[in-house]
């Protein structure tokens, strides 16, 4: 959970070339909070708003429908909001909430996205928001008061959450997912913010990681007037095809007693890698991650058992440690690595990385989710995010109707990917609703907007090779990219945040960087800079402290560098970001996805 700044450690930095929060009294001749619950947005089409209710919310604290309460408050006007997309209730509702500040607004508003299949409002970027002035917004996607979804689950057969089927047979619903329930949070949240401080904001700015990426890439190709400033973490863009490459994954450890990774599999397999490729491309010998990974050629099958008498095979899932794969595992790892193919040879998917394997054992501790890698995915009752596909499907589709023959390995099926993406969904189909991966930005980029997209590279749920392609394909289309699309890449880093990298620079989920905001040292203040005075990013620093906690101090420091360059070690205090420079290199083309299946 990301440690929340507060107005104290938000100050912004003039020195820096920020223009400073704008804080100021709510003015008197704008609407009154409780007034607002008599305004009605208008939102074009069909769209319209099922109920609205607006209240002060004093006292610097806050309790949240679950029954949690958020303390260290600034008063703040809520906006609760159900809006239906198609007009029509009964296949169209999501919920919106907006936190419009009192007193300590900064003058700009930000807009944030979600994680997983949503189906909740996130207060946790609510607070957060208010916290460093802007008047914020979220919604739940839609999957919420209709679909009862959770983040993880939403209609699949595991009944873990979602009525059966899910989105399934609602192309309203299935659109408000896609892309309209956070463009209409959008067109809602400025109407009321003009209202409420009778003044327009002067940026409108969008901070999403996973679903929350695709959120972000979605609004950029659609609805590129909405955001002069955009950022996107581990973009989930390509969603249809990240979704069905999970049964390959989940097949590959299932398929044989035997190919189940264990956890003590994973860390054997982990130093492995560490020992071939750590410090060999720019980072330290010591690192427990990788600075490029896909320098690393590892191969899994290196530690296959060879019958000696004193091996220790690592199918025991109690063990602490072993010595050796089965040769199921050891397909199963270099499977992971490698993407998912259909069963015409095409790359459905990218791989994971080298280095993603290490084993975070889900707990109390960490939601009994781990880092979202294998010990967590593998443990599921079905595939991670299944769901999506019953969405196109039906509930009673089932994971193995992917495979040719369930009961081994096989690769994903054409035909079965084919009818999943070709799904009618109204006038659109299942893929073009769901997957943001139009390369064509000009008409943001022609209005001036920017992107600032970062990634993981230790991210063991969504590759980070997809936010690579990404990246790339738009730069094979437009040669002046960098003008209005940056990436930043962080190595060590799990899916939004987190790992034994460097893992604090102002990604949505995550511990505070020492200076909050400040360009040098924080993504979104990077991200405004470059909005609001013209200051393109070309690093970022991002630190390690000491057991992830603020309060223990800098372990050490990196800086991330604009793609395609990285980080590499020169001299001096091998826990300063001054001691590494940032090297050019060749965009990493190791896993692009088939023309067929990505941007």
């Amino acid at each position: 959970m990301r440690t929340l700044r507060t107005p104290k450690t938000a100050a912004w930095s003039v020195a820096a070339g920020l223009a400073g929060a704008f804080a100021s009294a709510h003015p008197a001749s704008a609407t009154n909070c409780t007034e607002l619950s008599d305004f009605t947005p208008r939102l074009g089409g069909n769209a319209s708003i099922l109920s609205l209710s607006a209240k002060d919310v004093t006292g610097g604290s806050f309790t949240e429908p679950s029954g949690t309460v958020i303390t260290g408050l600034p008063s703040f006007c809520r906006v609760a909001m159900v809006i239906s997309s198609s007009g029509n209730p009964d296949t169209s509702q999501f919920a919106v909430e907006v936190w419009l500040p009192e007193t300590t607004w900064n003058h700009r508003y930000l807009g944030f996205g979600n994680g997983g299949f949503a189906g909740a409002i996130s207060y946790s970027s609510l607070q957060l928001g208010v916290l460093e002035g802007f008047a914020s917004a979220n919604t739940d996607m839609g999957t919420g008061i209709l679909f009862k979804c959770n983040g993880l689950f939403c209609g699949d057969t595991s009944h873990e959450g979602g009525i059966p089927g899910g989105l399934y047979g609602d192309p309203a619903a299935l659109r408000d997912f896609g892309y309209a329930s956070t463009h209409l949070m959008t067109v809602a949240a400025k109407q009321l913010l003009n209202q409420y401080y009778a003044r327009p904001a002067k940026a409108a700015y969008f901070d999403g990681c996973s679903t929350g990426g695709q959120q972000a890439l979605m609004e950029s190709q659609r609805f590129p007037d909405d955001y002069e400033g955009i950022l996107a973490g581990a973009p989930a863009h390509n969603r249809t095809h990240l979704h069905m490459s999970g049964p390959a994954v989940y097949e590959a450890t299932h398929f044989a007693p035997d190919a189940y990774l264990t956890n003590a599999a994973l860390a054997l397999t982990h130093a492995l890698v560490l020992k071939q490729c750590a410090g060999k491309d720019g980072g330290l010998r010591g690192d427990d991650f990788l600075t490029q990974p896909a320098m690393c050629k590892t191969n899994a099958l290196a530690l296959t058992c060879k019958g000696a008498s004193d091996e220790v095979p690592c199918t025991d899932p109690t063990a602490a440690s072993c010595t050796c794969l089965t040769h199921d595992q050891a397909l199963a790892m270099n499977r992971d690595w490698s993407g998912v193919v259909d069963d015409q040879g095409n790359q459905l998917y990218p791989g994971l990385e080298r280095g993603t394997e290490e084993p975070v054992v889900p707990s109390a501790a960490n939601g009994y989710e781990g880092n979202l890698g294998l010990p967590f995915q593998q443990a599921l009752p079905t595939p991670a995010f299944d769901s999506l596909m019953n969405w196109a499907l039906g509930p009673d589709w089932v994971w193995q109707e992917m495979f040719a023959t369930p009961s081994r390995l096989a690769p994903e099926l054409a035909s079965e990917i084919a009818l999943i993406d070709n799904t009618p969904v109204g006038s659109e189909t299942f893929a073009q609703v769901l997957n943001a991966n139009s390369t064509d930005l000009s008409t943001l980029a022609g209005h001036g907007h920017k992107i600032l997209m970062y990634q993981g590279y230790a991210d063991p749920l969504i590759p980070s090779a997809t936010a690579i392609d990404y990246y790339n394909a738009v730069a094979a289309a437009d040669p002046n990219v960098q003008n209005y699309l940056r990436l930043f890449l962080a190595p060590g880093v799990w899916h939004c945040g987190g790992g034994p990298g460097p893992n604090a620079f102002g990604n949505l989920s995550g511990t505070l960087p020492p200076r909050p905001l400040d360009p040098s040292d924080d993504a979104l203040g990077a991200l405004i800079a470059w909005v609001e005075h013209g200051v393109a990013p070309t690093t970022v620093i991002a630190t390690k402290y000491v057991n992830d906690d603020e309060a223990s101090g800098v372990a050490f420091q990196r800086p991330l560098c604009l793609y395609p360059a990285h980080s590499a070690y020169v001299k001096g205090d091998r826990t300063q970001a001054s001691s590494y420079q940032c090297v050019a290199g060749a965009p990493v083309t190791n896993q692009g996805f088939a023309p067929k299946y990505g941007p």
